[in-house]
């Protein structure tokens, strides 16, 4: 079964269907009928099993803003890395072909409900370019389309400084990518656009907070669904380096729950109040704000740099990126990260060091001067909900079991830096301060750092 081509690289980086592709080939023992090229349709599967474990007085790790509960210190948690993953090939002609991928994985609705990540008609125009129609990955970052096949990357999991806000898998729409010699190597270029369908998940676990305040969650499950997502980018590959410059932009096409503890209304309490006192100015101030806060008709933008580099045994990458938007609910902010590995037989160690930092917004200050504490308060709960700013520094091995499993154990060392203690506002006896955003909860008093433990066992058939 013909699937999309990538050029020689690094097995740890290259695209999902292009790796199961290339180990697939190599299994016809494991799996005879599926090496049959007459048989019409080619069945793959891959998989991960974990477990982790957080050090960090109860603050609960993700893996991505799609987990509304992390692991804690609580035991050994399976749900943060295990995911199954079933793919079919159609190959109708030498130019047309179907594929479509379940996976199964812990998310927002607190279950592994399986989805379907791919389903897609691919038709080659030529042997330069080729189009795809249905639901595919979206590649905002270099391997963001193949962030649940773990095999196909060397660490545990993605670095989730940096690709933890990228909060959405897959849209329903379409690409096109046009390929052609470059030097030694290749370059490509895709276009893509589509409509997202997923959901992401925000406070949905913190219920202790500072002055011994206990209350139900006060996070939302926020939905996606009909988002316009679209973008570009273009890259290098040779049988070295990878490099890759990308875009994105998602246009949020509706407003986001308040959740049980409604601070937006409260502001836009205040801003009635204030034009019922003649205070135009605090009014205006205040429903602008407000506005800003919700995310109906704005975009998001993402902007990366991805370069990679292998020569035998020696494995690097590196990668920045930059979000920005439109509404205050996501901060603008920068994330990298930097990993090396060096393969020894069938073991490689690794070492990765990343990074995200926010952009906090002035916009609650600017209502200082005018503005009640206690609205105040309010505005500066609402400007540190979506801030993460931390580093983690990881070390990790992985042995190869077998030809097409893989066994990684991983320790994160996490130092973040945003405000603490976590406090409600108005209510909170501290100065208000929301837990990071890419946390489903943290201790009252934490200091920031957290060390994560974690074991897998990646596969792929």
């Amino acid at each position: 079964t013909r699937l999309p081509a990538v050029p020689p690289t690094s097995p740890y980086e290259i695209s999902g269907l292009a790796l199961l592709a290339t180990f697939v080939g190599a299994l016809p023992a494991m799996a005879e009928p599926a090496a049959n090229e007459y048989l019409p349709v080619a069945f793959r599967a891959f998989g991960t099993l974990g477990i982790a474990h957080t050090q960090g007085d109860g603050a609960g790790f993700i893996r991505d803003m799609s987990q509304p509960k992390g692991a804690d210190n609580r035991g050994l948690d399976w749900q943060l890395d295990t995911r199954l993953g079933v793919q079919a090939n159609l190959k109708v002609s030498d130019d047309f072909e179907a594929a479509a991928q379940i996976v199964s994985r812990y998310r927002n609705d607190n279950n592994f409900q399986p989805e379907p990540t791919w389903a897609y008609l691919k038709y080659s125009l030529n042997d330069t370019a080729d189009i795809r129609v249905g639901r595919v990955g979206f590649d905002a970052f270099l391997s963001a389309d193949s962030r649940d096949v773990g095999y196909s990357f060397l660490r545990v999991r993605p670095p989730v400084d940096y690709y933890g806000n990228l909060f959405f898998n897959y849209s329903d729409g379409g690409d096109i990518t046009f390929r052609m010699p470059t030097g030694p190597g290749r370059s490509r270029l895709k276009l893509f656009a589509g409509i997202a369908r997923e959901r992401s998940s925000s406070l949905v676990e913190q219920r202790v907070w500072a002055g011994n305040i206990t209350r139900a969650p006060i996070g939302t499950i926020q939905d996606l669904d009909g988002s316009r997502g679209s973008g570009a980018f273009i890259d290098y590959q040779d049988k070295h380096w990878i490099a890759r410059l990308g875009i994105a932009r998602l246009k949020v096409t509706q407003d986001f729950p308040l959740g049980n503890l409604n601070v937006l209304g409260l502001l836009r309490t205040s801003a009635s109040q204030a034009y019922s006192q003649s205070n135009t100015a605090l009014g205006q101030a205040l429903t602008s704000f407000a506005n800003d806060m919700q995310p109906a008709n704005k975009r998001i933008n993402f902007g990366s740099i991805d370069l990679a580099y292998e020569d035998g045994p020696l494995h690097l990458q590196m990668a920045v990126n930059r979000i920005t938007s439109d509404t205050l609910l996501i901060a603008d902010s920068h994330a990298g990260f930097f990993s090396a590995g060096y393969r020894i037989g069938s073991t490689t160690p690794y070492a990765v060091v990343s990074g995200i930092k926010p952009r906090r917004s002035k916009r609650a200050d600017e209502l200082s001067g005018i503005a009640p504490t206690n609205v105040v308060s309010l505005a500066n709960f609402l400007v540190s909900a979506p801030l993460t700013d931390q580093r983690t520094y990881s070390f990790g091995i992985r042995h190869e079991l077998a030809r097409n499993i893989s066994l990684k154990v991983q320790a994160d060392m996490i130092r973040n830096r945003n405000c603490s203690p976590v406090s409600l506002p108005v209510i909170g006896p501290s100065p208000s301060c929301a837990p990071p955003r890419l946390w489903a909860t943290v201790p009252v008093n934490w200091n920031g750092r957290a060390n994560v433990i974690s074991a897998v066992v990646d596969f792929i058939f």
